[in-house]
C-alpha cells in the first residue's frame, strides 16, 4: 500500500506541479499561481464533460430508435386486437353469441358488447406511451441544451488561447507550420513505473465513439492547443540576465575591433558586475566550455531545432548533457573571448541559424502560462 500510495504521489507531483498564469497589460505584470490540485480537478471537470457529451448523444439516439420500435410495435398490436374484437363481437351480435377459441375448446357466451372496454384500455395504453415518450423527449433536449452550451463555452476558451499561442510564435519570427510538423514526427516512448499498474487494450481514436459535429470539433480544438501549448513552453521567452541594458542588437553592426561592417548574431545585455544568467527555458546543455571568440559559452537545446548560447561568461555553472529549468542559474556574466567588456552575448539559434532574440523577448509579453 505504501508503495503505490508513493507511486501516486511522483506522478501526481510530476504532471501537476505548480504553475503560473501570467497576466501582462501595458504596465502592470501579474502572476497567478495555480496548484497541482486545481489542475487535475480542470482536467477532472474536462473529462466529464466530454464524456457527459459522448453519453447524453448515444443516450438520445438509442432512446429515440427503441421508442421508435416499441411504439410501432404496439401500435401494430393494438389495432390488430381491436380489429378481430369488433369483428367477434359483430359475429357475437348477428348470432346472439360470442365463441372464443382456448386450445382444442370453444367457450360460448352469450350477447355482449366489448367496444367500450377494448377501446378504453387502448386509449389508456396509448396516452401513457405519448406521455413517456413526450417526457424522454423533453430530458433528451434538456440534456442536448446543457451538453451544447458546455461544448460552447470550452470551443470559445480554446479559441482564445490558441490565438494567444500562435500569435506568440508569429512574433518570434518561427513558422508555425514547421513546427507542428516537427511535433508531430516526434514520438517520445513514455517509460513505465516500475509499480504502474498493467493496462492494455486495442486502441480506439475518440473520435470512432459517437459525438456530435460540434463535440467532435471541440475535441479537435483541444488537440491543436495541447500541441501549441507544448511548442510554446520550450520556447525561450525569458529574460537570461536581470536588471541589464541592451549595448548591441541584432544584426548589422560596425565591428568594435576593427571599425568593419560586421553582422551581430546576438543581443547584448550588460547587467551589474557579477550578474547571474539563466536558462531561458526548459533544455539540455549540448555544449559548456571554451568556445573561440565567445570566450566560456554554453549552449542548450530546447527542443524543436531551437537552442540558445550564453557567451563571454566568467563562470560557468554547468555541464555537457545537464538537464536545465527555465530560470535556473546557469553562469556568471564576464567578458571573456572577443569582449571589450562584462556583458551577456545571448543568441537565438533554429536549425543553426541565428535569429533576434529581441522578438522571442517581446513574445513573452503575450504569454498567459497555466
Amino acid at each position: 500500500m505504501k508503495v503505490f500510495i508513493t507511486a501516486v504521489s511522483v506522478f501526481f507531483t510530476r504532471w501537476f506541479h505548480k504553475r503560473n498564469i501570467i497576466i501582462v497589460s501595458e504596465r502592470k505584470v501579474k502572476h497567478i499561481p495555480i496548484g497541482g490540485s486545481v489542475q487535475f480537478l480542470a482536467l477532472l471537470l474536462s473529462i466529464g464533460a466530454v464524456s457527459w457529451a459522448s453519453y447524453s448523444t448515444g443516450s438520445f439516439i438509442a432512446a429515440r430508435s427503441a421508442l421508435k420500435e416499441q411504439g410501432q410495435a404496439l401500435r401494430s398490436v393494438t389495432n390488430a386486437h381491436i380489429e378481430n374484437s369488433f369483428s367477434t363481437v359483430y359475429q357475437a351480435t348477428v348470432h346472439n353469441k360470442a365463441s372464443v377459441d382456448i386450445g382444442p375448446y370453444k367457450h360460448t357466451a352469450p350477447n355482449v358488447s366489448l367496444d367500450g372496454p377494448i377501446a378504453a384500455l387502448s386509449a389508456l395504453d396509448n396516452a401513457k406511451l405519448v406521455a413517456r415518450i413526450t417526457l424522454l423527449e423533453s430530458k433528451v433536449i434538456e440534456l442536448k441544451s446543457t451538453n451544447e452550451a458546455i461544448v460552447q463555452r470550452v470551443q470559445d476558451k480554446t479559441s482564445g488561447k490558441m490565438e494567444d499561442l500562435e500569435s506568440i510564435i508569429k512574433h518570434t519570427g518561427l513558422n508555425l507550420n514547421d513546427l507542428k510538423k516537427q511535433y508531430s514526427d516526434v514520438k517520445p516512448e513514455k517509460p513505465k513505473h516500475p509499480h504502474a499498474p498493467s493496462e492494455g487494450g486495442p486502441y480506439i481514436p475518440a473520435d470512432t465513439v459517437l459525438l456530435t459535429p460540434q463535440a467532435k470539433e471541440m475535441l479537435s480544438g483541444l488537440d491543436d492547443l495541447s500541441v501549441l501549448t507544448s511548442i510554446v513552453s520550450n520556447l525561450p521567452l525569458s529574460r537570461p540576465i536581470k536588471n541589464a541594458e541592451e549595448q548591441s542588437v541584432f544584426g548589422h553592426r560596425i565591428d568594435p575591433f576593427n571599425g568593419h561592417l560586421a553582422f551581430h548574431t546576438g543581443l547584448d545585455l550588460a547587467g551589474p558586475v557579477g550578474s547571474k544568467i539563466y536558462s531561458a527555458a526548459d533544455g539540455k546543455v549540448i555544449s559548456a566550455g571554451r568556445n573561440g571568440g565567445y570566450g566560456n559559452a554554453i549552449d542548450i537545446d530546447h527542443g524543436f531545432g531551437i537552442a540558445t548560447r550564453y557567451a563571454h561568461l566568467s563562470q560557468i555553472l554547468v555541464h555537457d548533457g545537464q538537464e536545465v529549468k527555465k530560470g535556473d542559474i546557469i553562469g556568471i556574466q564576464g567578458s571573456t573571448g572577443r569582449s571589450t567588456g562584462p556583458h551577456l552575448h545571448y543568441e537565438v539559434r533554429y536549425h543553426d541559424q541565428p535569429m533576434n532574440p529581441k522578438n522571442f523577448l517581446e513574445a513573452k509579453q503575450n504569454v498567459s502560462e497555466e
